[in-house]
This record gives C-alpha cells, sequence and structure tokens, in this order.
C-alpha cells in the first residue's frame, strides 16, 4: 500500500512539471510574435556621414539661390520692329492731324466751254459727252477718300483720266492738281455764302467704315487703263441704244473703263449694302451716274440713317460756323483749322447737301439750294486737300 501511494505521488508530480513545462513554451512562443523587430545599426565612419551631410545643404543653398536669380532677374525684352513709312507705331500717341478722316464722296464735274488747248479727240470726246447725256451735262466724275489714321501720305483723288498713261490713279502729286481743282489762287478774304457758279458738285458716300473701303478697292484698281479711241472711249456704250448692250462689256479688275463706268465698278463691289445701282456699269455716263446717286429717296434714306435725331442749336451753329471756315474764309484761317475741326466741317457740309436733296412736307427738292449745297461740299472738300492739308505740311 505504501509503495502504491508512493508511485502515485510520483506520477503526479511528472504530470505537472509537463503542464508547467508546456506553459513556459507557450508564453514564450507569445514573446517572439509580439516584440517588433529590432534593428541592428551598421557602423559608419563620422567622417563620411558629415560630408554627406553637408554636400545636401549645399546643394539646397545653391538651388534656392538659382531660383532667387530667376525670380529676379527681368524677363527679355521682344524685338522690335521699325514702322514702314507712313505707319504710326504701337504705342505711340496719335498727333492730332494723324487722325483718320471718315468722309468719302464722289466729285462731278460740270461742262463748260470746251478748252481752246484741246486736241481734236478731247474736243470731240468733250461735246458728245455733253450733247449726248440728260442734264444736267457732266463731263468728268472721280472719287475723294478720306485719308486713314496715322497715314500722313495718303492721297483723296481718285479717278481715270483721258489721255493719262498711267490708267487710273491718285492723282494730288499732278502739277496742275491745284489748278484743276480750283484751288491754285489764294483766298485772302472771306466768300459770300452763295459763292458763284462753280464747276464741281460733291454728292456725299455715307457707309460702315466706307472711305477706307473704298480706298482698298480703288488700289486694286489703280492703273485700270482708260478704253481704246477706235471705240469712241466705250462712251456710246452709255447712250442709247447701245446701252442694251452695257451689260457684256467686261467689267473684271483692270478691264478699260472710262471714269463714270470705273465709279460705278467701285462703289457696287465695294458697298452694296449702301449703293446698289440699277445698271451695269458700263450704262453710266457721269450724267446718268450723278443722276442715279442724287434722287430724293437716296438722300431722304441717307439722312435718316446718318442724323435721325436733331441737334441742339448750339450744336449746330458751332458745326456751321466750322463748315463756313473751311469753305468761306481765308487760307491763314484754314491752315489754323484743328484737324477735328475740318473733319466735322466736312461732315456738316455733307449733311447740308443730303437736307437740301431731300423733300419736305411733300414739296419738291429746291434745284437751287441742291446746287448751292453740292458746291460748297466740293470746295470743302478741295480746299481740305489743297489748302488745308497742303498748308498744314509746308
Amino acid at each position: 500500500m505504501a509503495d502504491f501511494e508512493a508511485k502515485a505521488k510520483r506520477l503526479a508530480q511528472k504530470l505537472e512539471d509537463a503542464i508547467e513545462d508546456d506553459d513556459d513554451d507557450d508564453n514564450n512562443d507569445n514573446n517572439d510574435n509580439n516584440d517588433p523587430p529590432v534593428s541592428v545599426p551598421v557602423p559608419m565612419p563620422m567622417g563620411e556621414a558629415t560630408e554627406e551631410v553637408e554636400g545636401e545643404e549645399e546643394n539646397e543653398e545653391e538651388e534656392e539661390e538659382e531660383e532667387e536669380e530667376e525670380e529676379e532677374a527681368p524677363s527679355p525684352a521682344p524685338k522690335l520692329y521699325s514702322a514702314p513709312p507712313g505707319v504710326v507705331a504701337m504705342g505711340v500717341p496719335l498727333k492730332a492731324d494723324l487722325l483718320a478722316n471718315p468722309a468719302a464722296a464722289m466729285l462731278f464735274l460740270k461742262a463748260d466751254k470746251t478748252s481752246e488747248n484741246a486736241t481734236f479727240g478731247e474736243a470731240f470726246v468733250d461735246r458728245t459727252v455733253q450733247f449726248g447725256q440728260p442734264y444736267p451735262a457732266i463731263t468728268h466724275c472721280e472719287m475723294w477718300l478720306g485719308e486713314r489714321e496715322g497715314m500722313p501720305a495718303d492721297d483723296n483723288h481718285f479717278s481715270t483720266y483721258l489721255g493719262a498713261k498711267e490708267g487710273a490713279m491718285w492723282t494730288s502729286g499732278m502739277a496742275d492738281s491745284a489748278r484743276f481743282y480750283g484751288c491754285s489762287k489764294p483766298t485772302e478774304e472771306d466768300l459770300t455764302r452763295r459763292m458763284a457758279r462753280s464747276s464741281w458738285s460733291a454728292i456725299p458716300v455715307f457707309a460702315v467704315d466706307g472711305a477706307q473701303r473704298l480706298r482698298r478697292e480703288c488700289n486694286l484698281h489703280a492703273g485700270t487703263p482708260y478704253p481704246p479711241a477706235f471705240l469712241l472711249w466705250q462712251y456710246p456704250m452709255s447712250v442709247w441704244p447701245l446701252r442694251a448692250l452695257s451689260g457684256l462689256v467686261d467689267d473684271r479688275i483692270n478691264a478699260p473703263a472710262h471714269c463714270a463706268a470705273l465709279s460705278a465698278r467701285i462703289l457696287r463691289t465695294t458697298l452694296p449694302e449702301t449703293h446698289t445701282l440699277t445698271h451695269p456699269s458700263h450704262w453710266y455716263g457721269p450724267s446718268s451716274l450723278y443722276l442715279e446717286l442724287t434722287t430724293p429717296m437716296r438722300m431722304e434714306a441717307t439722312l435718316a440713317r446718318e442724323q435721325p435725331t436733331v441737334r441742339a442749336q448750339v450744336q449746330e451753329e458751332e458745326l456751321d460756323r466750322f463748315a463756313d471756315t473751311l469753305v468761306q474764309h481765308s487760307d491763314d484761317e484754314v491752315v489754323a483749322m484743328q484737324t477735328e475741326e475740318a473733319h466735322k466741317a466736312l461732315r456738316q457740309l455733307a449733311i447740308h447737301v443730303l437736307r437740301a436733296g431731300s423733300r419736305v412736307d411733300e414739296q419738291e427738292v429746291d434745284q437751287d439750294d441742291f446746287r448751292e449745297a453740292q458746291e460748297r461740299y466740293a470746295f470743302g472738300l478741295c480746299r481740305y486737300t489743297w489748302k488745308f492739308r497742303k498748308g498744314q505740311n509746308n
């Protein structure tokens, strides 16, 4: 019995020892799983580490200095190009005498006595034009166009002329132009309000950007030749019954044309919204083109579009004063005008033409007033070129 109890105790002791060993193994496993990995530092010589850190700091300082220099350095200036002659460069203040002149008009030279120095061909054409056209007989027409902004060398007169070898051209450079336009004699005293009958009449041409558009088109037609003499300069195509064939005549750029046909070609091509013409270009002679452009319906429609409201009396009087100075006063006073005043004077003279050519209270147009307004406008246009512009350039 005693031996049995001793064996039982030894067995129990072994079981407890085994259990304790298992618990210790589990605890060790758990500790191994929960503990973070320990990094073992790699030894490095102190000198190498210091040099690397210092090199990085130096690189950072150099990059910062380069960025600051880039920020402080001014951006490179744009390359500048000199402006072409007669053109004002961008950014340069525009002088008052280089302002754009928006005026545009048709000038008509009324028939007078044939020159004693005219050749046989010139005299034949002059008399044929005078007697073969409706009243009023007109021997020549041309365009007057305001100069562009910043273009002091722009000419104002453009047409084609019988006997001119260069064809259609700008004419202010011709030696006898001042005499041709009635501005060769100096004016020292004020002219009367109702001047003596003038050879020139003018009809305003109003359109959006009209002067510049017409100028571009005229430049395309520069050099257009006058029709050959054996065709009688194509004037018979402007008279019945040959007018019925006028639509068959070449009307393209640089095709031969006399002054009225060329003017009609340019007007109908450039300003179709305001200057539609009833007939082909070669249908028109100077007189028939004048009559179509001066109908009361055209005058009234243009006046309503250009001056829809009534101005104050003070404004109207000021504009009339500018117009009278340009047309009636001495050359010195014309030259002394401000550019804007001269432009306003031309516009006011044009408005006077529209008013005089419009019917009021169903009454017919007073032809004497209409003629005078046209002649004053024509004289104002020519004095603007030959007294105001030429006088300021001298």
